[in-house]
Formats: structure tokens, sequence, C-alpha cells
């Protein structure tokens, strides 16, 4: 009992949390947010590396149902993942492989480390991941989506 405690405690303490906030046009915006990323970002001196930290798709939620489903189909299903590969960083600046949506993209983001966390930010381009012309009643999704994520440091 007490090693099923721990395990269910140390998975908890080592999950990340990711928000994508959508900007809609003619106006508004949406968060979808999970806090069930996986990964870990390793410190060296002063850099900063992480091989893989991940989030399935159908863990984002936007707090409206029917836009969670869309969000979903448009990403590859509940079961794909959203996943920052190869990830690299010092002086609070850092480069990554973004992989989603079955494309792959560079991207560079900017983070700070907070207690045994690492809280980083970055900006994408749902076009570049085959997210295209998405409009539901007239509003449309801007082409840049706004990444924040913050991950255990160990």
């Amino acid at each position: 009992m007490k090693a099923l405690l721990l395990l269910l405690v140390c998975s908890v303490a080592h999950a990340g949390t990711v928000k994508f906030k959508v900007t809609l046009s003619p106006a508004g915006d949406f968060l979808a947010q999970s806090a069930k990323g996986r990964g870990f970002i390793e410190k060296n001196g002063s850099d900063l590396t992480a091989g893989e930290l991940t989030v399935e798709v159908g863990t984002l939620k936007t707090d409206i149902e029917l836009r969670d489903k869309h969000l979903h189909e448009r990403l590859g299903g509940a079961k794909s993942k959203i996943v920052l590969k190869n990830a690299k960083g010092t002086g609070g600046k850092g480069t990554g492989t973004l992989m989603a949506n079955g494309q792959s993209k560079p991207v560079a983001f900017v983070y700070k480390e907070n207690g045994g966390q690492v809280v980083a930010r970055f900006a994408i381009k749902p076009s570049d991941f085959g997210i295209k012309d998405v409009k539901y009643l007239g509003i449309g999704v801007e082409d840049k989506v706004v990444v924040d994520a913050q991950f255990p440091l160990r």
C-alpha cells in the first residue's frame, strides 16, 4: 500500500502543465489546458535539456465540450500527442522541435526557473501543423497560438 501511495504522489508531483492561448477573430480568445504533461527537464550547470516533453491531446480542455471535441479532432484525435523534443536552453532562451498533428517544426522559447519547475513560453502558427481555416459561426482561429508550459526540473 505504501508503495502504491508513493507511486501516485511521485506521478502527480512530476506532471507538467501546458496552456495554449488561442486568439479568435474578429475578437476573443480561449485557453486549452492540461495538467497531465509528461517529462522532466535536466539541469547541468547553467544548461537545461529535455529529451521529450509530451501532452496527450485528449487531456486538453477548454471548458466547452463541443470545442474540446473539435480541438481534439483537429489535432489528430484524443490519443495523439503533442511533443517537444530535444529542447536545450541556457540563459533564459532555448530551442527544440515541436511535433503535433503529424508535423515537426523548430521552436524558440524563453524560460525561467521557478523553484523546482521550469516555466517556458513560445508562439506557434497552427498552419505550420496543418491546421488552417478554422471557423465556426463566423468566428475564426488566428494563425498564432501562445504556449505556456511548466515542467519539473531534476
